[in-house]
């Protein structure tokens, strides 16, 4: 059940045998495929729940939001949502796809506002008032849109003004910090949150919300400016509050840039070794064979869908991050350096999965207690991660905690089968490589800023 593929005969191929590798599909019908005669697992006995929680988000700045700025947040969300009658009807609102998305932000609006007994990283904290901001604003701007009693671009700052504030904000990031490792972990966040508002989520909105005529569009329009708006005080005032906090600081934008730029080239170099000759596109997907001089088993083995789907989320966000590779110099260091930092480890892991094909693991779990076994050990290779000194360590884990949650979710679903299962067991092996690797890049980092 073996079906070899060398990687000089990967990188031999048309660009379709590249595509079709992602999508599992190259090579001929009638070749022998994992999936056509797997091993037996008892799905059964496969664990739905475990004891064992996955660790909290680590915090990675070490000031706390102050109770009356929590306050003001979420009173900005009360007074978004005061002009919609409650309860909604359909006598007061007949359209019932408009009354619906209605309901649903302004719930969800409430649902993403933190509780009173929640105590949240003051960055987590930050990323709810904002999600609950936008929800709101979803659904005020949503209402405004169908109603004369208010008008949608009142609801939030235009989007030209909101761009101006990130782009001030961004201006004055990273600020000074005790040492390079912690500027990164506090200012990277905050920074990504304006680089990418002004790449993505503010890009092409220069007419605002009043340009669209469908009111659910104008809505999500109004959400996104508010979302963004809300970001700009967060950061503004973590970025105050933490530079308070400092008895001594250093100035750490030209470390985290220089060493970007040293990753940048590290992963420069991957690519290249990947691509091969084709090197006129570093950040396209090369396919999975580039990461293999020999796959001795059968394709559409778990191992293999690891390596391909983990893969194509490396490039796809090679393709927007600002990751210095070749002659691009990223704008704001902390983001990049931890972007890039990301992929980084991530490129490591790739490898890490591409060796243990080499060596002819496919991944299928031994047993139904060998999925619950390679959670804990991801779990317990996240804890470490979160819990160690190096901030940058915690940030990374702060990365990687959001991967449990899929296969947490697919195996407590009511559908059991065997794929789904092994799914889940090599997310698992997935988080546990990639924080092994996140170690070894970070003790490198560290080395390089104290050399």
């Amino acid at each position: 059940m073996t079906d070899r593929l060398t990687r000089r005969g990967a990188l031999a191929a048309a660009g379709a045998l590249a595509l079709g590798s992602l999508a599992g599909c190259s090579g001929s019908e009638s070749e022998p495929r994992f999936w056509d005669d797997p091993p037996s697992l008892d799905v059964g006995n496969v664990a739905r729940e475990f004891d064992e929680p996955v660790p909290e988000r680590p915090r990675l700045v070490p000031v706390d939001v102050e109770s009356g700025i929590a306050a003001a947040f979420a009173d900005r969300v009360d007074r978004l949502l005061s002009p919609i009658p409650e309860p909604l009807t359909a006598e007061t609102l007949p359209n019932g796809e408009i009354r619906e998305q209605i309901e649903t932000e302004r719930a969800a609006a409430r649902e993403a506002l933190p509780g009173a007994e929640e105590s949240l990283p003051p960055l987590r904290a930050a990323e709810r008032y904002a999600a609950a901001r936008d929800h709101a604003a979803t659904a005020v701007g949503t209402w405004a849109g169908v109603t004369a009693a208010g008008e949608p671009e009142a609801v939030a700052a235009d989007v030209g003004t909101v761009r101006r504030r990130a782009a001030d904000t961004l201006e004055t990031l990273p600020g000074s910090a005790t040492e390079p490792l912690a500027g990164a972990a506090v200012y990277g966040p905050i920074e990504r949150w304006y680089d990418e508002s002004r790449r993505r989520t503010l890009v092409g909105g220069s007419a605002g919300p009043t340009d669209r005529a469908n009111p659910i569009r104008t809505g999500e329009s109004v959400g996104d400016v508010e979302r963004v708006q809300s970001y700009v005080e967060a950061g503004r005032y973590l970025r105050d509050r933490y530079r308070a906090s400092l008895a001594d600081s250093e100035p750490v934008a030209e470390p985290l840039r220089r060493e970007a730029e040293r990753l940048g080239g590290e992963i420069g170099d991957r690519l290249r070794e990947l691509h091969g000759a084709e090197t006129d596109r570093l950040r396209s997907y090369p396919g999975t064979g580039a990461f293999l001089d020999d796959r001795p088993v059968a394709r559409g083995a778990p191992s293999v869908s690891l390596l391909s789907n983990a893969a194509h989320r490396t490039f796809e966000d090679l393709r927007f991050d600002p990751v210095p590779v070749d002659d691009y110099e990223p704008d704001h260091p902390a983001t990049a350096f931890a972007r890039t930092l990301l992929a980084r480890v991530r490129f490591r892991g790739l490898d890490a999965v591409a060796a243990r094909i080499e060596d002819g693991e496919t991944m299928f779990p031994g047993d139904a207690e060998a999925v619950g076994g390679a959670r804990s050990a991801a779990i317990e290779s996240t804890a470490s991660l979160a819990g160690s000194e190096n901030p940058l360590n915690r940030w990374l884990a702060a990365q990687f905690l959001p991967l449990f949650a899929e296969p947490d979710e697919s195996l407590a679903a009511d559908d059991r089968h065997a794929r789904r299962a092994v799914e889940a067991y090599t997310a698992y092996r997935w988080i546990e490589m990639i924080t092994d690797e996140a170690q070894t890049v970070t003790e490198s980092v560290a080395a390089a800023f104290e050399s």
